[in-house]
């Protein structure tokens, strides 16, 4: 089921870890939707934004962060994390505050 949500740089995000087992494998996250059974991995940058948002954070200072660690414009950065959050979103591993 797709959450639609407008997700804007002023929305603030949190980590939902209520429906999931979640493991360290070296420097990536790998968890489990304990309701699916589905298995989901991130890269590093997928890990680092879930190891951001332990707290609620709003999204431009999780684009902030990403642009101070990667080589990316902020623009660009902005677009894929709105994506890539959207898609976080929608397999329940967050939560809107």
């Amino acid at each position: 089921m797709k959450k639609e949500c407008n997700l804007t740089p002023d929305t603030f995000v949190l980590r939902n870890e209520q429906k999931f087992l979640i493991s360290l494998i070296g420097d990536e996250v790998v968890m489990m939707d304990i309701n699916k059974g589905i298995y989901i991995g991130m890269n590093s940058v997928g890990t680092n934004i879930w190891n951001m948002l332990e707290h609620a954070l709003p999204v431009k200072e999780i684009v902030s962060s990403l642009t101070t660690k990667y080589d990316i414009s902020s623009g660009q950065c902005e677009k894929e994390t709105l994506v890539y959050l959207q898609q976080m979103l929608e397999q329940d591993m967050l939560s809107l505050v």
